[in-house]
This record gives structure tokens, sequence and C-alpha cells, in this order.
């Protein structure tokens, strides 16, 4: 980057690939599907937040911070890749759990656990409540008081701008990727959470002359309140980019009608979208957020938003260890495979 750009920090392997999956377009009913495998990311089972943390943990070496300080759920993949990441770069890590304080020792928070993250709970499901916050504050002076020099990192608000920069390159090597192959996509499909990977690639896609339409399907929050939320990232990452957004309001679209139950709840359509993509393609999609993506992007075909002439890329953002926590609405009876 220049060196008047925002600070990064390698932390993987770049370009991620991107994969036709003819079977799984055939099964969707589109021209053609392309997976963009963000998954790969190589640390620590992968997903779409070690692009983010390049620029923030970028951000927090150059202020000269010891410890970051953030928050998430216990099952949060974002938690995972920053405990490692703050390892491969000798940092602490103290997390704020939005959870009961008994958590039992699987997935993510194994992971986190393993990689000798710091774990503090405020009983709340809430990002944006005020209990959240002020325990990260609390954290963060109890870092300076014996001598550290903490970071603060709430991608959902404050850092939501700087983590977005992140899928503004994404967006970038996935033009080339596009060019290179000669494929014109139509639309771009992803699971969205705090709104950062949406508004990243929507920036760097406009930046880089490309038109093809994001599509955000909202694990948690309702559409209304995501697509204000990007909105406001893309804003933040162009300013410290320090270019003029080409993204209008009216180019920002998620949906909320596969949220299901809630967030970190599988749905039917979700644990389905699994098995389709597992048994079609041999692609592990997780049932949290690529799968609820997936049934998006399969609505979407069904009631014509999205053409079957179309050519879909589908952000694959990760997620494994979630597989792994619903083993048992996932299990495949045995007799289905047994030879007649």
């Amino acid at each position: 980057m220049a060196p008047d750009q925002p600070p990064r920090v390698p932390l993987t392997r770049l370009p991620t690939p991107l994969e036709d999956a003819p079977r799984l377009a055939a099964a969707l009913g589109v021209a053609r599907l392309l997976v963009k495998r963000d998954d790969l990311t190589d640390l620590a089972l992968g997903g779409n937040k070690v692009r983010k943390l390049e620029f923030l943990l970028g951000d927090a070496l150059a202020q000269g911070a010891d410890t970051l300080v953030t928050t998430a759920g216990a099952q949060s993949n974002f938690l995972r890749l920053t405990a490692v990441a703050a390892r491969r770069l000798g940092l602490r890590a103290v997390a704020v759990v939005r959870a009961g304080p008994v958590l039992v020792p699987q997935g993510n928070l194994l992971l986190m656990r393993l990689f000798g993250m710091e774990l503090q709970h405020v009983e709340t499901q809430d990002p944006f409540a005020r209990t959240t916050t002020d325990a990260m504050e609390a954290a963060a002076a109890h870092v300076r008081a014996r001598g550290g020099r903490p970071y603060l990192v709430h991608i959902a608000l404050w850092s939501g701008g700087r983590a977005a920069l992140g899928y503004v390159h994404a967006a970038s090597e996935l033009a080339d990727q596009l060019a290179a192959a000669g494929v014109a996509a139509d639309h771009v499909v992803l699971a969205v959470g705090s709104g950062g990977t949406q508004a990243g690639l929507l920036l760097g896609l406009r930046l880089r002359g490309l038109q093809a339409r994001v599509q955000g399907v909202s694990v948690n929050l309702p559409a209304e309140d995501l697509e204000r939320r990007i909105a406001g990232h893309v804003r933040a990452a162009a300013d410290l980019l320090g270019v003029r957004s080409p993204v209008r309001d009216d180019e920002i679209h998620v949906t909320d009608d596969l949220v299901g139950e809630g967030y970190g709840i599988p749905s039917p359509e979700s644990l389905a979208a699994v098995r389709l993509a597992a048994e079609a393609e041999g692609l592990l999609l997780d049932p949290i957020y690529t799968g609820k993506a997936w049934a998006g992007l399969a609505r979407a075909v069904a009631v014509g938003t999205v053409a079957r002439s179309s050519t879909v890329v589908f952000l694959h953002t990760g997620g494994a260890p979630h597989v792994f926590l619903h083993a048992q609405a996932l299990a495949v009876p045995v007799s289905a495979h047994r030879t007649p």
C-alpha cells in the first residue's frame, strides 16, 4: 500500500481461490455460480475476519498497543481469529464475551481458550448494549493500570470502517480474478452480521467500476438497521482511504427473512443448505452464516430477484467450527448411505 494509506499487517496468503461450482449452480438453477473461498484464509480454520484483522491489528501496532480488547458472542468466529492473530503478533487479547458465565468449552470458545485469550463475560446478547461497551472500557482501564497499552476493537461500532478496508481489497482481488476468467458477475451474495464485509465489498467493487448487485443476507439484525450501519461503514472506509465514495445508499441491499429464530440458531433452510453444498460440491458451509446466506440466495432465485440467467459469486465467509456445534442436527442417518 502507499505510505499514506491505513496501516496493514499481513496475516494470510492471498488471493483466496475463486472456484466454479457447477453442480451447485444446477441445484440453484442459475447459469453460473462461483464461490469466493474466504474460508481458506489460512489462520486457525480461516474465515472473512482475517482480512479485517489485517487492518485492525495494523492500526493497533502503529499505535504501539500491546493488548487487544474486543467483544463478540461466545461462539464468535471473530474472537477465534483475533485470539490467534494476537498470538502471531505477540499481543495479548482480552474479550468481553456476550453470554452467561457458564459456557461449555467447545467450537470457537475452545479455540479462544487454546490460544490464550482472556475471557470476561457480560450477560447480554446485544452488541450495542451499554453494559458491553462499559465492560470493554473497564478491561482497557485494567490493562493500563498494569502498564499495558490497550487497543479497543468493536467491529459493529467504531471499528466498522477500518474493518471494512479488508473487503475493499478483497473486492479488488475479486475484480482481478473475474477479469482473468473473462467473467462478468451479476450478483455477489454473502452473510451479514456486523456489515463490514458487505460495506467493503460494495465500496471496493464500485471503485473498480464493477456494478454487480451485492446482496447481504442478515444472520441477526433487521435489514433496515443493517443497511443503515453498512452505509456508515462505507463512508468511514472511504474517509480512511481518502477517496469519495461512489456508493449510493439505495445500492445497499440486505434481506432479513432468513434469520430464523435468531443469531446463532440454525434454521431448517440453513441446515438443508449445509447438506446440499456438502453432497453436491464437497463444500463445507456452516448453519449459522453461510448456510443462511445460501438459503437467502435460493429464495432470491425462486422469487426472481436473481434471474436464472445470472452469474453469481457466493462469498464463503468461513465458520467451520459451527458445523461441529450442531452435529446432531446435521447428522445424516447411516441408512441413507447404505448400498442396496
